[in-house]
């Protein structure tokens, strides 16, 4: 095992040919990727491998949004990716299927969420996206410039991450679903500070 000098942690991870690259307290190494075959996989082994295998995919489809650098940012010991993961394993039965779209994080951080966020669609089969919330009467003025952010979602297909325009000051507005995927079952709200340095957990609600 080596350790690696650069920080290319960000960059890399995982096995590239006969070696790995890892983090492991905040450190990045290198190794000899294991000599193990495919058929060497106990049943539990390659159930795991499955339900990774699924979040790794989720990871895939919103790294091209800005979500990516979310989790990079909340990431201390670790990249963002493995932050990511690690986050939404326990979303994903052995089998690789969702447990329940509720356990899904789509961002994180260190903000809090505001009091009895919710949200609902205006009328059946709408686009239009009612939100209302109540904010900590002691909130300084600068959480409340804070914007909330969406993520719709159907059958594991997962929309762009979208500004709704709307600020914590409001505490309630409409927004609209971003067109694609089409019929979105789920959507996952965030709020994200001015400087889209600092981000709250996201929460999901059936639509």
């Amino acid at each position: 095992m080596a350790k690696m000098k650069r920080n290319i942690g960000d960059l890399v991870s995982g096995r590239i040919g006969n070696v790995v690259f890892y983090t492991r307290n905040g450190v990045n190494y290198v190794r000899a990727a294991p000599d193990r075959k495919k058929d060497s996989w106990s049943p539990q082994q390659l159930l795991h491998r499955q339900r990774f295998s699924k979040a790794s995919y989720l990871w895939s489809q919103l790294k091209k949004t800005k979500v990516a650098p979310i989790w990079n940012l909340a990431a201390v010991k670790m990249n963002g990716y493995a932050c990511f993961i690690k986050a939404n394993m326990p979303a994903y039965a052995l089998d690789g299927s969702i447990i329940d779209p509720k356990m899904i994080k789509i961002s994180t951080g260190k903000l809090h969420l505001p009091m009895d966020l919710g949200a609902s669609r205006e009328a059946a089969g709408s686009s239009a996206i009612t939100v209302s919330w109540k904010n900590d009467p002691n909130m300084k003025g600068k959480r409340l410039v804070d914007e909330l952010m969406a993520v719709s979602a159907t059958d594991g297909h997962y929309s762009a991450l979208t500004s709704t325009g709307l600020l914590r000051s409001a505490q309630n507005g409409t927004f609209t679903l971003p067109v694609k995927p089409a019929n979105s079952t789920h959507i996952y709200l965030f709020f994200a500070s001015q400087d889209g340095l600092d981000y709250t957990e996201s929460v999901c609600f059936e639509i």
